[in-house]
C-alpha cells in the first residue's frame, strides 16, 4: 500500500490522502452521531409519552368522558392533544379492560386480556416501556384515570390511557436527520477534494511541475556538483541574504571576515540593483585577486537575487609563472648543451689539426668560469634549489652576467616543494638579472645556508637599487616599475615565504644595488 502511494504523483497522493482521511472522519462522525441520536431519541420519546399520558389522565374532561362513555367527546380531546404532542397513538380502556378509544375501530368495545394494563388497572401504576403497541413496536406509557367518589377526596380507577410513539416513526426521524447529515458531509467531502486539488496545484506551481522524488534527486546532484566544483559559488536573494554558498567559496574567502562584507567586495549587490551581468572581472580581496562572474536571477521578469562564481587568479598566475620558469630552465639547459656541443666540435678540430696548445687553451678558458660555481653546487643538496641555481647559472652565462655562489653556501635537502623553491629563488634571480643589465658591473651574489635554526637566502645585485617608496611597495600585488601586466613575481615570492612561516627583507645600500633576504624556519609546518 505504501509503495503504491509512493509511486503516485503529488496531485494523486494529496487527493488520495485527503479523500481517505475525510471519508474516515465523516463515517466516524456519522456513527457516533447515530449512536447518540438513537439514545437521545428514545429518552426523548419516553419522556414525551410519559408527559402526554399523565396530562391526559389528569384532565377532568377526559375523566367525565370516560365516566359517561361519551366516545365523541373523548375522541375530540385526544385528537387535540395529539396535534400538540407529535401525533402519538392513543388508546383508552375502561376498568374492565374494554377499549373505548383505539386506532383500529374494530377493537373498540372489545375486551382483551393484556399485561399492558394489568399493573395500571390493578395497582394504579404508571408504566413506561418499549414493547408491542396497538400498531406495532413502540415506546409507550400507560397511566391510570381516576374518578372522585366522595367529598373527602376519595378516588377510584375508572380506566387507563396509553400513549404510544411507534419505533418506525422514531427511526424515520433519525434516518431523516442522518440523511441531512450525510448530504452535508458529502458537500464537505467535495470541498475537501477541491481543496486538495487546489493545494496540489499550488505545490506543483511552486515546484515548477516537478515531482518531489525528482526534486530530491536533483538536490542530491546539486549538492554533489557544488562540492565538486573548485570555483567558489555564492547566491544572494533580493534582501542580500546569502541563500547558497559552496565549500570552495568558504575556502577561498577569509573566514575572519563576515560573509556580508565578502559579497560586497565580489560585487553581488551591484549586480542585484543594476540588473547588469558582469563577466571575468578582477576583484581584489585580502591580497588575492579573484576572477568573478556575476549574473542577476529573474523570476517573472523581476530580479529576485544574484549569483557569483569566482576563482583565484593568484594560483593561476603562480602556476603559469612556475611553468614558465621550468620551461626557462629547460631552454637554458638545451642552450648550454648546444654550446658545449659546438665547443666539443672546436676541440675535435684542433686535436685533428694537432694544435694541442690551442685546444688546451680553449679547455682552460671554458673551465675557468665553472671552476668557482660547480664546486659550490656540491654543497647545495636540495634538488629544487640545485636545479634552479644550475639553470640560472646557464642563463646568466648567456647574458654575460657573473652569477657567484658564495663558498660558505650550504643547504641540505629540505621539505620545501620544488615549485615553491622555484618561485622564491627563480623570481629573485630573474629580477636581479633584469636589474644589472643596464649596470657597468653585472654581478649577482647568492648566499644560501641552513646553519642554525633558519634557512637563509641572500641575493645581492649590482643594479641601480631602489628608493624607500619602492621598497615599501614591491610586495604589493600588481606593483611593478617594468610596465603593465607585471608585478606578480615578488608578490608570489612573498606569499611563498609566508606559506613556510618565514620573513623577507629588502635593503638598498646608498652605494647602489639591492639585497633580498629570506628567512625560513626549519621546523615550521606548511600553512594550508
Amino acid at each position: 500500500m505504501f509503495s503504491l502511494i509512493k509511486n503516485m504523483t503529488i496531485r494523486k497522493r494529496i487527493v488520495f490522502i485527503f479523500l481517505t482521511l475525510s471519508t474516515f472522519l465523516i463515517l466516524l462522525f456519522i456513527s457516533v452521531f447515530a449512536y447518540f441520536e438513537i439514545g437521545n431519541a428514545q429518552d426523548t420519546y419516553k419522556q414525551l409519552s410519559r408527559q402526554t399520558a399523565n396530562g391526559l389522565a389528569f384532565m377532568p374532561a377526559l375523566e367525565e368522558a370516560v365516566s359517561s362513555s361519551d366516545h365523541d367527546e373523548l375522541q375530540g380531546i385526544i385528537d387535540r392533544v395529539r396535534l400538540q404532542a407529535e401525533n402519538p397513538v392513543v388508546t383508552v380502556v375502561t376498568r374492565d379492560g374494554e377499549y373505548i378509544i383505539h386506532p383500529d375501530e374494530n377493537h373498540i368495545g372489545i375486551t382483551e386480556e393484556t399485561e399492558q394494563f394489568d399493573q395500571t388497572l390493578l395497582y394504579g401504576s404508571y408504566v413506561t416501556e418499549s414493547g408491542e403497541g396497538a400498531l406495532g413496536p413502540a415506546i409507550m406509557t400507560t397511566a391510570p384515570i381516576y374518578e372522585e367518589v366522595d367529598a373527602n377526596g376519595g378516588e377510584r380507577i375508572i380506566g387507563a390511557v396509553t400513549v404510544e410513539y411507534l419505533e418506525e416513526s422514531i427511526n424515520a426521524i433519525i434516518v431523516s436527520k442522518l440523511t441531512r447529515l450525510v448530504i452535508v458531509a458529502s458537500i464537505g467531502m467535495i470541498l475537501c477534494v477541491g481543496g486538495a486539488l487546489f493545494l496540489a496545484r499550488s505545490i506543483q506551481e511552486d515546484t515548477l511541475g516537478i515531482e518531489p522524488a525528482v526534486i530530491a534527486e536533483m538536490f542530491r546532484e546539486r549538492e554533489a556538483m557544488l562540492n565538486a566544483v573548485k570555483e567558489g559559488i555564492i547566491v544572494i536573494d533580493d534582501k542580500q541574504a546569502i541563500s547558497l554558498i559552496n565549500p570552495s567559496a568558504k575556502a577561498l574567502l577569509d573566514s575572519s571576515m563576515e560573509l556580508r562584507q565578502s559579497i560586497q567586495l565580489l560585487g553581488l549587490p551591484e549586480t542585484l540593483f543594476s540588473g547588469k551581468p558582469s563577466y571575468d572581472e578582477e576583484k581584489v580581496y585580502q591580497g588575492k585577486t579573484f576572477i568573478t562572474n556575476c549574473i542577476p536571477l529573474y523570476e517573472n521578469k523581476q530580479i529576485v537575487g544574484a549569483i557569483c562564481s569566482f576563482r583565484d587568479k593568484t594560483d593561476m598566475k603562480q602556476l603559469q609563472e612556475t611553468v614558465m620558469q621550468i620551461e626557462g630552465y629547460a631552454d637554458s639547459l638545451r642552450a648550454q648543451t648546444h654550446e658545449f656541443k659546438n665547443k666539443m666540435y672546436v676541440l675535435l678540430g684542433l686535436i685533428q689539426l694537432e694544435q694541442y696548445e690551442e685546444a688546451l687553451k680553449v679547455i682552460q678558458e671554458e673551465t675557468a668560469d665553472k671552476r668557482q660555481a660547480f664546486p659550490m653546487l656540491k654543497n647545495i643538496k636540495d634538488p629544487g634549489a640545485q636545479a634552479i641555481l644550475l639553470g640560472k647559472l646557464a642563463k646568466a652565462a648567456e647574458k654575460k652576467i657573473a652569477l657567484i655562489i658564495e663558498e660558505a653556501s650550504h643547504l641540505d635537502k629540505t621539505k620545501i616543494a620544488a615549485a615553491d623553491m622555484a618561485i622564491m629563488l627563480g623570481n629573485l634571480l630573474d629580477n636581479a638579472m633584469d636589474a644589472v643589465l643596464e649596470s657597468e658591473e653585472q654581478r649577482i651574489t647568492v648566499m644560501v645556508t641552513d646553519v642554525g635554526s633558519d634557512i637563509v637566502i641572500d641575493i645581492e645585485d649590482t643594479g641601480p637599487g631602489m628608493t624607500k617608496e619602492q621598497t615599501g611597495q614591491i610586495f604589493t600585488r600588481g606593483y611593478s616599475s617594468k610596465g603593465e601586466n607585471r608585478g606578480y613575481g615578488l608578490f608570489h615570492v612573498y606569499e611563498a615565504v609566508k606559506k613556510y612561516c618565514g620573513e623577507m627583507e629588502v635593503t638598498s645600500p646608498a652605494e647602489g644595488g639591492t639585497v633580498f633576504s629570506i628567512y625560513l624556519p626549519k621546523g615550521e609546518e606548511v600553512k594550508k
